[in-house]
Protein backbone atom coordinates (compact mmCIF):
# COMPACT_ATOMS: atom_id res chain seq x y z
CA UNK A 1 0.00 0.00 0.00
CA UNK A 2 2.90 2.33 0.70
CA UNK A 3 4.23 1.83 -2.84
CA UNK A 4 0.86 2.72 -4.38
CA UNK A 5 0.64 5.77 -2.14
CA UNK A 6 4.16 6.77 -3.21
CA UNK A 7 3.46 6.34 -6.93
CA UNK A 8 0.13 8.14 -6.83
CA UNK A 9 1.16 10.79 -4.32
CA UNK A 10 -0.28 13.53 -6.54
CA UNK A 11 -3.77 12.22 -5.70
CA UNK A 12 -3.35 12.95 -1.98
CA UNK A 13 -3.75 16.22 -0.08
CA UNK A 14 -3.01 17.02 3.54
CA UNK A 15 -6.05 17.32 5.79
CA UNK A 16 -6.13 20.80 7.33
CA UNK A 17 -7.30 19.64 10.76
CA UNK A 18 -5.54 16.32 11.36
CA UNK A 19 -2.42 16.71 9.21
CA UNK A 20 -2.94 13.27 7.64
CA UNK A 21 -2.73 12.65 3.93
CA UNK A 22 -6.05 11.69 2.34
CA UNK A 23 -7.35 11.15 -1.16
CA UNK A 24 -8.61 14.23 -2.95
CA UNK A 25 -11.90 13.45 -4.69
CA UNK A 26 -11.49 16.11 -7.40
CA UNK A 27 -7.97 14.89 -8.22
CA UNK A 28 -9.13 11.26 -8.37
CA UNK A 29 -12.04 12.24 -10.65
CA UNK A 30 -9.78 14.20 -13.00
CA UNK A 31 -7.24 11.35 -13.07
CA UNK A 32 -9.94 8.74 -13.76
CA UNK A 33 -11.56 10.81 -16.50
CA UNK A 34 -8.19 11.46 -18.15
CA UNK A 35 -7.38 7.76 -18.02
CA UNK A 36 -10.79 6.95 -19.52
CA UNK A 37 -10.33 9.47 -22.35
CA UNK A 38 -6.89 8.08 -23.20
CA UNK A 39 -8.25 4.52 -23.29
CA UNK A 40 -11.17 5.66 -25.45
CA UNK A 41 -8.80 7.44 -27.83
CA UNK A 42 -6.51 4.39 -28.12
CA UNK A 43 -9.52 2.15 -28.78
CA UNK A 44 -10.85 4.45 -31.49
CA UNK A 45 -7.40 4.68 -33.08
CA UNK A 46 -7.05 0.89 -33.06
CA UNK A 47 -10.48 0.45 -34.68
CA UNK A 48 -9.87 3.11 -37.33
CA UNK A 49 -6.51 1.60 -38.30
CA UNK A 50 -8.00 -1.82 -38.99
CA UNK A 51 -7.82 -2.77 -42.66
CA UNK A 52 -11.02 -2.72 -44.69
CA UNK A 53 -11.63 -5.64 -47.04
CA UNK A 54 -13.90 -4.95 -50.02
CA UNK A 55 -15.44 -7.79 -51.96
CA UNK A 56 -17.58 -7.73 -55.06
CA UNK A 57 -20.71 -9.80 -55.21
Amino acid sequence: MAFVRFVFSFLYVRNWYTGDMELSRPRVAIFASTLFLFMLAFTIIAILQAPVAYSTS
